[in-house]
Order: C-alpha cells, then sequence, then structure tokens
C-alpha cells in the first residue's frame, strides 16, 4: 500500500510567489518559456527547461542554478520534516471551484506493479529528458499529481480546516489560478495522514513520465551508491495527493482533429447509431459514451450499435475501458492500427476543434471527459488508456514546493 512521509521540503523564501512558478515543463510554449523568464529571474521554469549556458549543458546549468539560488536564500530549506498542504481556487466553465490536498514524499515502488497505479504509456523521450535534469539537480521540481479514495471523508475535512490558517506561501497564474500552500510541522497530523495513507492504493492522474523517471533514477542510484538505501530520499518522489471525494477534480477531455480516414463513413454506418448532434452533450453521462464528428460543416452524434461490439474489439480490456468515448474512437470508429496516435491535432476545446478542422479541410472528434471513476477501475486493472485521455485541470504549479533527493 501507498507509504507516504514528510519532508524538509525547499521553498522560495518569499510569501508572494506569483512571479516565480511556472506551469509543469510539459505544456509550456517556446514563447510562454520566454515570458516567465521576463517574470522574474529566479522562475521556476529556469530550472526545469534550463538552457546551456557556456561550457555547461542544460542540465548543467539547472544544478548551477539550484545550488546559486539556495546560498543565496532565494530558496530555504524547511528546518522540520512538514507536510505541505495545497488549495487551487479556479473557474471552470464559468464555474467557481477549489481543489484541496497536500504534498508529500511517496515512496517509489515498480511502475508496473505495486500500490501506484498507473493508467497512461508513457514515451522514452521526455522520461530521459526529465533523467538527466534529475540527476543533474537531485531535486524533484515538480510533484506527480495521485488520487486516493478517503472513504470516510478524513481528509477532505483536514484540508478545509488547514485552509483556514494563513498561507505560507500565495500565487496567481496566467489561466486566473490563484495558489496557496501550508507548511505543516504538527507531528499529530503527520502521522494521522501516514497512518491514513497507508492503507491505499494511489492513482496517477499527472505525471506518468515523471513518476517512472523517479523508478529509473532509483535503479541508478543503486547501481553507483554502495550504501544503497531505499529509505533516503532518493527513494521517494515527490507528490501532490488528493482525495477523489473532493469536490475539485475537475477533469477535461481532450479532443481531436484528423485527415478524414478512407473508411471514416463505412465505420459509422456498419458499427454507429447516428442522432443529431446536439444530443451530444444530452448523452454525456450514459454509461457507454457517445463521439460528436465535425465534417462538411455538420456535426453528428454517433451511439455504438451493439455492446457487444465493445467486447469483441476490445476483449482484453475491462467494462470501464470499453465504455469511453476515447477508447471507442482508437479501436472502432478510427482504430489506432490505422491511424497512430501522432497523426491527431490535440486540443482542449470544442469550439477550437471545429475552426480548426474548418480552417483546414479535416474533421474534428469530440469526446466527453473521462470519468475519475473510470480511472480507478482501469489503473487497478493496470490498463493503459488512449494517450491524451485525460487532462486534470488546473495543473499544478511547479516552484510550490521542492523535494532534494540526496
Amino acid at each position: 500500500m501507498a507509504t507516504v512521509k514528510a519532508f524538509n521540503g525547499v521553498r522560495y523564501a518569499k510569501k508572494n510567489i506569483t512571479a516565480e512558478i511556472c506551469p509543469p515543463y510539459d505544456v509550456i510554449s517556446p514563447e510562454e518559456k520566454e515570458n516567465l523568464k521576463k517574470a522574474s529571474e529566479n522562475n521556476m521554469v529556469k530550472l526545469e527547461l534550463s538552457d546551456a549556458e557556456g561550457s555547461k549543458n542544460k542540465y548543467e546549468q539547472a544544478s548551477v542554478l539550484f545550488k546559486d539560488w539556495l546560498a543565496k536564500g532565494i530558496l530555504l530549506q524547511e528546518n522540520k520534516p512538514s507536510l505541505y498542504f495545497y488549495e487551487q481556487e479556479f473557474i471552470d466553465h464559468g464555474r467557481k471551484m477549489v481543489r484541496r490536498g497536500f504534498f508529500a514524499a511517496l515512496k517509489i515502488e515498480n511502475p508496473h506493479g505495486g500500490a501506484v497505479k498507473a493508467h497512461e504509456k508513457t514515451l522514452s523521450a521526455p522520461k530521459e529528458d526529465r533523467l538527466n535534469l534529475l540527476k543533474a539537480v537531485e531535486a524533484n521540481l515538480s510533484p506527480i499529481f495521485l488520487l486516493f479514495n478517503d472513504d470516510n471523508n478524513g481528509i477532505v475535512n483536514l484540508c478545509k480546516e488547514i485552509a483556514k490558517k494563513e498561507p505560507s506561501s500565495v500565487a496567481s497564474d496566467k489561466e486566473q489560478t490563484n495558489h496557496k500552500l501550508w507548511v505543516v510541522d504538527d507531528e499529530k497530523i503527520i502521522e494521522e495522514v501516514e497512518k491514513t495513507l497507508k492503507d491505499k492504493k494511489t492513482f496517477i492522474a499527472d505525471g506518468h513520465h515523471r513518476y517512472e523517471t523517479s523508478w529509473n533514477y532509483l535503479q541508478y542510484i543503486k547501481g553507483i551508491k554502495e550504501d544503497f538505501s531505499d529509505t533516503k530520499e532518493y527513494g521517494y518522489v515527490l507528490a501532490f495527493l488528493c482525495p477523489m471525494e473532493d469536490e475539485g477534480i475537475s477533469i477535461w477531455p481532450t479532443h481531436r482533429v484528423i485527415e478524414e480516414p478512407a473508411n471514416l463513413e463505412e465505420n459509422i454506418e456498419k458499427y454507429f447509431n447516428v442522432l443529431p448532434g446536439e444530443d451530444f452533450h444530452k448523452m454525456q453521462n450514459e454509461k457507454v459514451q457517445p463521439i460528436l464528428v465535425y465534417k462538411d460543416g455538420k456535426c453528428r452524434t454517433l451511439v455504438i450499435k451493439d455492446t457487444e461490439l465493445l467486447k469483441k474489439a476490445m476483449p482484453d480490456n475491462c467494462e470501464a475501458f470499453r465504455n469511453l468515448g476515447v477508447s471507442i474512437l482508437h479501436n472502432i470508429l478510427i482504430p489506432k492500427e490505422q491511424v497512430p496516435a501522432d497523426r491527431y491535432v490535440y486540443v482542449k476545446d470544442e469550439n477550437e476543434a471545429v475552426e480548426l478542422a474548418k480552417k483546414t479541410n479535416k474533421i474534428a472528434i469530440m469526446v466527453p471527459a473521462t470519468p475519475v471513476e473510470s480511472i480507478k477501475e482501469i489503473a487497478l486493472n493496470n490498463e493503459n488508456m488512449p494517450q491524451k485521455s485525460t487532462y486534470f485541470f488546473p495543473k499544478l504549479a511547479s516552484g510550490i514546493v521542492i523535494h532534494r533527493v540526496c
């Protein structure tokens, strides 16, 4: 089961760190990177996406900067092991929401087994990049995002109580998300949280590449240290843990734009009932999710004709996997064997997807959001969902707290 512990986090010395935080490295465009660097000479993007300088490559330069910021007191390390309670207040499609959880050090387990359950495949290039950075900086600069069952709402209520106090750090970002952090070194609270998580499985919401990188780093350390012990800090990874029962969990769908495959209409006629486009939003909460296809100025809602088709197309997958619109898309409407994932353009907004399809003479395919319970069931079955199946909004900020692994 999951093992978490308090740790001596590294944080910015100042309270308002609006100019210092940045989004996760993998969603930062070159233009945004430059804007973040202009916002503060100490912005976290200079570590997450460092630039080579002189004879030093980008990873070596990140290491130099990190040590320099520590030496100058720009970053400070906590004196006591602590948990870091975190709140994000945001607007989701016009609705004000608050998501709460906490940062802790999570014991690293084999990504292909154990209490930390994944639901997405990973790519080698991002893992190699993050491993090189971790080797150089010897710190988790950004967290993985985990979900867990909080059956009696004990952690949910604890987060709400702590949020009534004055925060240790605050920030806001371009998405109009307000971030607050509370440093908690109370031993009773730490013991309560550690005890609660001890009996839980955890599910990766975001950060699959970072988690596998932490495992690869642990194996690297094992090979070079004579006094290796996975109870040391390198045996743990920075994690944000959020109860599944939290009212602020928001999962967005990711839509697709692509050139029309040759057999699209044939597959629609063979496997789907076709309904008006406006039915798509009414049916998103159905057990078997619909798909919305935009083509030639018209939207059509597609609903699978027979659930037996799902079992035939995905015999090795659980029901939760088979019922997802994104699974039906990549296994029946446009089978992944015919069109690989890298042929799609991925878009968060439905209207944006349609507009892009119009401009490029392509088709747009919209899918409903993946329910959190489906993620849990799929992960428990050790299955991997198609790429870009989930988008947890908002993203966790980098620079809120750092976990040193040395």
